[in-house]
This record gives C-alpha cells, structure tokens and sequence, in this order.
C-alpha cells in the first residue's frame, strides 16, 4: 500500500495567503491542491506567517504568527476571545463582507452541485450586534472562581465572557448575576474531564417586545443545594424576571436540555410577540434566536411564495407555529406538522392566543402525515419547509413531490443541505422560481439563512 506522505509538519512555520473562508468561519491555506490547512481569523488574500498545529492525512489547522499584509476588509473588533472560543468568527471581518462572503458561499454550493441560480445580495441588519434572544452558556470553576463563558475550541478550557456581544445586553448581565449568585453558595459546575458536578449551563431568554425574562438553570444532577436561597437571590437581583426553570438534564443524555423541567419560581414560559401575534415560548421552544430579522425573514418568504387567498398551505417543522401562524391571514388554511409533542402543545395554544380559525397543528412524523394527507386526497398549493441544518430526508423530499404542491418553499439555516436538497428536489419534477434570498439571522457567525421557492414543472 502506498504510503500516504503529508505535505506539512506539525509546529512547520509557513509563509502563505489565505485563498478562501471555509463555510464555518475558519480561513483556508491550500498548501496543495488537494492539502488545506485551516485558519481561524484568516481573510482570504492576506498573507501570513502560519504555524502547523494538527495535521492529519486529508488536512491540518494552523495559527497566524504574523499578518505580513492585511486585508482591506479586516477591521479590529477588540474580541479576540470570540475569536479563540468560535462564537462569532467572522467578528473580525468587515460586516458588509460579511454579507458578501454568505452570498458567495450559496452561490458556489450551488455551482458546484451544478445547479444554474442566481443568489441576491444578502439582507443584512442595520445593527449587527447585541441581537440574540436566547443564550445557554456553560459553566465550569476555574482558578477558584465559577466561570461562564464559551469552551475555547477543541479544548476543555472556559474562555471567560461578560460581553458575548451577539446577545441581548440584557441577556448578558443576567448570565452574570445567575453566575455569580451560583458562584456564593458554591454550586458545583459539571467538569467534562471527570464527568462530576452539578450545574452545566445558564440558559436565558428575553422576549424582544415583552422584555419578559427566563432564566433556566440546567443540572446534571437531580437536585440543587440551597434552592431556596438562589431562587431568592435571583428573584431579588432580576427584577424584570418572568420564569425560573430547573432543568434536570444529565450529561449521559447528551443533550443541552432535556423535557424534565421544574419551575421554581414564576410562569412556566415566557411570551413575546412576531409580526403582531403573540407566542408561548418554553424553555424548551424553538423560536427564532434573532427576532428582527426572523420578521424580515418571514415577510419575504411570504412575498417569494407568492401566497394567495385560496391557497392551502402546509408548514412542515412548525415548531410552535411561527411560519404558519404569521401567513395565515394571506391564505385559505394552514396545516402544520411537527413531531416533537411539546412544540405542537405551543403552537395550538398560539392558535387559540391569536384567535385564528384557519390553522391546524398536528404531531405526526412529517413524510408519515404528508402520506396520510395525500390518501386523503389533500392537494396542497404551498407547503413550507424549514428544517434543522440537517436539512431534509429523502422520505420527505418524496413525500412532498408526491402530493404535488405547486410551490415549496425552503427556508434553510444550512447552506451545504440546501445545495444537496435542492438537486434532489430540481430531480423531481420541480425547478428555481427566481433568485434564492440570503437573510443574515446570525450576524458575526459563520452561518445564514436563505429562501428559496422551487415551483413544479408545468
């Protein structure tokens, strides 16, 4: 067998340009064609002196010793620990070439999948900062104090934060208070090294119109020491406190939280409010993290679907009815589908809250319902789909081609899935209506959202 020979050595210092932004963020030096090292805070054209920290057969990653020429679109943010924790690492990069570097970047997963689109520019914020609803941060004790903040990456280092500047500043000063009061009465914090500890992440929501605040304090163990005493203090020193959650969530679950939540003091959800209609929000909910621009999102996939007042509607992924909750003014009926029990509970409570007649939320396995629908008969005109970044199954790519909607409607958070999606879908009878529509939910990261239509061929 041949003898697989790596092109670079481990701590070998280079001089090199960045040739590319990988789709997470991270810089690429293509030390061959077929060898990239990658980079964090590496701008494509800059030229560095680099040196090799991990190699393996396929690719290594490096670090910048020294910038020998700067990009014109590089700008000195002060946030190198968002940088070193990779919570925002595009920080650094000017935010109109943020919005470049996202188009572009749909743009060529589609080229390469061979598929001819035209990607618009990206629908940026006015303010691209201080936007987050939601945050879950973890905590450890380090240097004899309890520290929150984002794992640096790769490591089971705290990088310490106080301004984690995507969030609610609001947010922000509530992680701290919870750290700190936590921090008094000696909490012990889940250490990922000896798998022992209690407490392992601070989850904060806050309504952007309601201003209602939820702190959710997620455990690995069963119980908390002195509860009455931090429910009190947290009480005391959050005066805008809507909801105090316990999260029992142990870490063999492997997961950030789990269903087994415990209100300690307060409601047991928070509201807030989206294109005028009013939502349920668990601690549990999936509700968009960056609600300015989730309104500007929905209004222009709406616009792009081209709705119309006969127009039966299907919202697949619903959650807690979001999408199907906002458009069904516009159309005749909406049917939504979701299969985790919780957010279908939400969203029939959202109908009833917002006293709409023509929404039906259902809790079924998407391509099972969309089967069901289609024996029935049920001849969609419009069917929504906004999967999670794992994008969608074939199953329901076939389920959906199979009930022969005029229009789907693709709102997606992972470009790579899209692009992968989006050729199945083109395979099966459907084509691109018009341009797909960049919105940066999340500036500052390396991730976007986008709308794409795909209407059937006639």
């Amino acid at each position: 067998m041949a003898r697989t020979i790596i092109p670079v050595k481990l701590h070998e210092k280079i001089v090199a340009e960045v040739n590319d932004i990988r789709i997470d963020g991270m810089g690429i030096v293509n030390i061959t064609p077929s060898y990239p090292l990658y980079i964090a805070d590496a701008i494509p054209g800059e030229k560095i002196v680099l040196e090799v920290t991990q190699v393996d057969k396929f690719s290594g990653y490096a670090q910048v010793l020294e910038r020998l020429n700067v990009s014109n679109k590089r700008q000195d943010s002060q946030r190198q620990y968002l940088i070193d924790a990779g919570t925002a690492p595009l920080v650094n990069l000017k935010y109109q070439a943020q919005l470049e570097l996202k188009q572009m970047q749909i743009q060529r997963l589609f080229d390469q999948r061979g598929i001819v689109s035209t990607v618009d520019s990206t629908v940026g914020m006015n303010e691209p900062s201080y936007y987050r609803n939601k945050t879950i941060v973890p905590l450890k004790w380090q240097g004899g104090h309890l520290t929150s903040g984002f794992y640096r990456r790769g490591s089971h280092e705290l990088v310490p934060m106080t301004d984690y500047f995507v969030n609610d500043a609001n947010i922000d000063k509530a992680i701290t208070t919870v750290r700190d009061i936590l921090e008094k009465y000696d909490i012990s914090a889940f250490d990922p090294d000896t798998g022992q500890g209690a407490m392992r992440y601070i989850m904060i929501r806050r309504g952007f119109y309601s201003h209602e605040l939820m702190v959710v304090l997620v455990s690995n163990h069963e119980t908390i020491k002195f509860e009455e005493n931090i429910i009190a203090d947290i009480c005391q020193q959050l005066p805008d406190l809507t909801s105090l959650i316990f999260n029992y969530s142990p870490k063999k679950e492997y997961v950030l939280l789990s269903p087994n939540n415990r209100t300690l003091w307060g409601l047991s959800a928070i509201h807030d409010t989206l294109l005028g209609y009013n939502f349920v929000i668990g601690p549990n909910s999936f509700y968009q993290v960056n609600p300015q621009m989730t309104e500007k999102l929905y209004e222009l996939a709406a616009q792009k679907a081209n709705l119309k007042t006969t127009d039966v509607v299907i919202d697949a992924y619903s959650g807690i009815g979001t999408i199907g909750i906002t458009v069904a003014n516009q159309v005749k009926q909406v049917l939504g589908v979701e299969v985790v029990p919780g957010a279908v509970a939400d969203a029939q409570l959202n109908i009833k809250a917002n006293k709409i007649k023509n929404v039906t939320y259902i809790l079924a396995d998407a391509p099972e319902q969309f089967k069901r629908w289609q024996d029935a008969g049920l001849k969609p005109d419009v069917v929504f789909v906004d999967p999670p970044r794992r994008g969608l199954t074939s199953q329901l790519i076939q389920a959906t081609v199979d009930m022969g909607p005029d229009r789907l409607v693709y709102i997606s958070c992972n470009p790579v899935t899209l692009a992968r999606d989006a050729a199945e879908i083109l395979e099966q009878g459907y084509h691109l209506n018009g341009t797909i529509l960049p919105v940066d939910q999340f500036p500052q990261t390396s991730h976007i959202e986008s709308i794409t239509v795909f209407k059937k061929n006639s």
